[in-house]
């Protein structure tokens, strides 16, 4: 018998109908099985969505980033202080590991020679004869910042080497002379290491140091005197919370060789990078309280 080359043809069209009725029968249960398995998956990868806001009652700790900061390597084998090979620093603490003083001094330039009321407060941090660690930025100018009476507050961003924020530290605003109101500045680096805030004293300046669980470290004294007739050249005292210990020493001086005055803070090299980061900022929060003035006057 011989086949023609349209009977291959008829089967397989033959094929293909009794494949597609097959398949129309079973299409009801297949598309309600795939239309739930589909509607599955949705709910398992859809974003979770709320209903009321979200009020937040706690400040991030060490375990929650503040900001992020990329770890670029910074090159350190010619460092003067604290020589090493190139490292990558992931927080702003790690730059005052084996370092035992810090000199912040302001930077002087035009605008701040003629006081322009647009100009931004800068100071230089870096270790005594040796190495610039930090910049120091202020975003409010100084001839806003005391008002009536009123301390406002500002922003202190703290720049490495690489342009990278390395520490942010916030003085918030205050009343000088009510009760209850204290001069009070937050360190922050990729996380919220603490506070400084200070006490009431009827003489002197007295300042206690928090970590970021509102635990006290050690407590700052001041000279015996009124804030308002510190010492040009003065000297602070950090102490242990039973004051049997001294931590570290914050110097005002004037320095012969930048013709300004600086001031130096002292701590022994193996002292916490937390601590060390601490009395950092207890420095600017000094400064801003005592010294600015004092500085602003030995320029006239």
């Amino acid at each position: 018998m011989r086949y023609t080359e349209a009977e291959p043809t008829l089967e397989r069209s033959f094929a293909q109908e009794l494949n597609e009725m097959s398949s129309s029968e079973q299409s009801p249960a297949t598309a309600t099985s795939s239309t739930g398995t589909q509607t599955i998956e949705m709910q398992e990868n859809a974003p979770i969505v709320y209903s009321n806001s979200n009020i937040i009652t706690m400040q991030p700790t060490e375990g929650e980033l503040r900001f992020p900061r990329r770890p670029i390597p910074i090159i350190s084998t010619d460092w003067i202080s604290t020589p090493r090979a190139q490292f990558n620093a992931i927080s702003g603490t790690q730059f005052l590991a084996g370092v035992e003083q810090l000199e912040i001094q302001q930077v002087i330039d035009l605008s701040t020679i003629i006081r322009r009321p647009d100009r931004v407060t800068q100071y230089k941090v870096k270790v005594p004869r040796a190495e610039t660690l930090f910049l120091a930025t202020e975003s409010k100018s100084e001839t806003q910042s005391r008002m009536c009476g009123w301390y406002k507050g500002f922003v202190l961003n703290v720049l490495d080497q690489c342009g990278e924020t390395a520490f942010i530290m916030r003085k918030e605003p205050s009343w000088m002379h009510v009760v209850g109101s204290r001069q009070k500045i937050t360190v922050e680096s990729a996380y919220l290491i603490g506070s400084v805030e200070e006490n009431f004293t009827l003489m002197g300046s007295s300042f206690t140091v928090y970590d970021a669980f509102k635990e006290p470290l050690c407590n700052i004294y001041g000279p015996s005197v009124c804030g308002c007739c510190m010492f040009k050249e003065a000297q602070f005292q950090v102490t242990s919370l039973d004051g049997s210990r001294q931590l570290a020493s914050l110097i005002h001086q004037w320095d012969h060789l930048t013709v300004d005055y600086i001031l130096l803070l002292t701590f022994p090299i193996d002292t916490d990078v937390k601590l060390k980061s601490l009395l950092f900022g207890a420095s600017f929060l000094i400064e801003y309280l005592y010294f600015q003035r004092i500085r602003k006057t030995s320029r006239e």
